[in-house]
């Protein structure tokens, strides 16, 4: 059953596959699909984003690429860079073996107003209640060489991967499923290690596995570990991203990462609101503490 985004006068169009109200049930929880309107848009090709990347290039921390083969086990930063140029890997992204992933692309304007149209969406399937826990939008585009992986890992924001050139396989684990993801990654994470998730022999089986194709989108929650296998083309897509407020559950990590070292074994997130909020309250004054503590006199 399909369920139109209703803004009709807007150039891009997104739906959900199941009913609007088994995704809203679905949402943080488990993998679905959206189809879009966006292949063959020409701001959304390889040589606009060659563009994009390089203006990306030039801020801090929004352009990462490296080039080599990949293995599932493999972290971020295994792979090597290449010494070279951006537009010089966009020039051979047939060949390169290449991953070029560009950061806050919402910069530039035009896709500032692309990506305000998808978090409408999103926050129409979350509905009232759930709306007001997404927050900060941000669009991430990237670019793939024929045949290139995507090794295990997890992310903390809520995630649509959204393909809009060449077709690839992506495979989504439970975020609950904790033989997959464990209560000590996810604080380890949390207090820095954004390679803590480590992947286990298992998780195939017990995967979600989607075939992406152009037009296809799929919802990864926070927390659910996935990984990526990009087909024989060169692949266009992107990671449309928002965040929850950091009490909802960073700072309860954070704060069960204190607790574990203490030996005391922590609650997880999400069984108690209050004691949750109290954690979270408790980790924000320690943090602002330390920062009174090193301000400069």
């Amino acid at each position: 059953m399909l369920q139109i985004n209703p803004e009709t006068s807007s150039p891009y169009q997104w739906s959900t596959v199941e009913p609007i109200e088994a995704c809203r049930q679905a949402l943080h929880k488990r993998p679905f699909l959206l189809r879009h309107n966006l292949a063959g848009n020409p701001i959304f090709s390889v040589e606009a984003f060659a563009k994009v990347a390089e203006a990306a290039s030039i801020r801090p921390d929004d352009l990462h690429m490296d080039a080599g083969k990949v293995r599932l086990t493999d972290k971020w930063g295994q792979i090597p860079t290449p010494d070279v140029p951006v537009a010089e890997v966009f020039k051979h992204i047939d060949t390169a073996d290449a991953w070029i992933i560009m950061k806050h692309v919402e910069i530039d304007p035009v896709y500032g107003e692309f990506l305000d149209n998808f978090a409408a969406f999103v926050r129409k399937i979350a509905g009232p209640e759930g709306a007001s826990m997404i927050l900060n939008p941000e669009m991430l585009a990237i670019v793939t060489s024929p045949n290139r992986k995507t090794s295990f890992h997890f992310d903390s924001e809520i995630n649509f991967l959204v393909q809009v050139q060449g077709t690839k396989e992506v495979w989504i684990c439970d975020p609950q499923d904790r033989s997959i993801t464990t209560e000590e990654e996810l604080e380890s994470y949390y207090a820095g290690n954004i390679t803590a998730g480590t992947y286990k022999p298992h998780a195939e089986q017990a995967a979600w596995h989607y075939f992406l194709q152009p037009g296809d989108a799929v919802h990864i929650p926070s927390h659910a570990c996935h990984w990526v296998q990009n087909h024989d083309n060169v692949s266009v897509s992107f990671s449309l991203n928002m965040e929850f407020p950091a009490w909802h559950q960073a700072e309860v990590y954070r704060f069960n990462r204190y607790l574990r070292k203490l030996g005391i074994i922590p609650n997880p997130p999400g069984k108690s609101w209050l004691r949750d909020r109290s954690k979270a309250a408790a980790i924000t004054t320690v943090r602002r503490t330390k920062e009174l503590l090193h301000r400069p006199s």
